[in-house]
């Protein structure tokens, strides 16, 4: 049997994704997810961060649709990968390569208060 290298998880983001286009023309879109787990005794919930990344078709409407808050399903693959910082020392970076992201909620209206006519059926692979 082979080896799997699968994510999916549903949280909310945490901010405005970051889009770019590489000097190809290619989207990157970055962004950070939070999703809850039960806590230590006293508190809810503690949330864990993620960083998402995501490229092309995907990364365009993750840097279109998405904004901070929004509920969303990110699946993709975990990957680590570290570099030489300015100042000498290895960085280290774990980052989730979405190849698939579909938003849960409604699109807020340029208000903010009600949703748009987009239903939950936001998604692109």
């Amino acid at each position: 049997m082979g080896t799997v290298n699968r994510v999916v998880l549903i949280g909310r983001l945490g901010r405005a994704p970051e889009m770019r286009y590489t000097s190809e023309g290619q989207a990157i879109t970055r962004f950070s997810l939070a999703t809850d787990r039960p806590a230590k005794a006293g508190t809810e919930h503690e949330a864990d961060w993620h960083q998402v990344v995501s490229f092309g078709k995907v990364a365009e409407f993750a840097g279109q649709y998405l904004d901070r808050g929004r509920l969303v399903c990110v699946v993709g693959r975990i990957t680590y990968r570290s570099w030489d910082g300015r100042d000498g020392q290895t960085r280290r970076a774990t980052e989730i390569i979405a190849s698939e992201v579909v938003a849960l909620d409604h699109k807020p209206n340029a208000d903010g208060d009600e949703p748009s006519s987009e239903g939950n059926d936001e998604a692109i692979r």
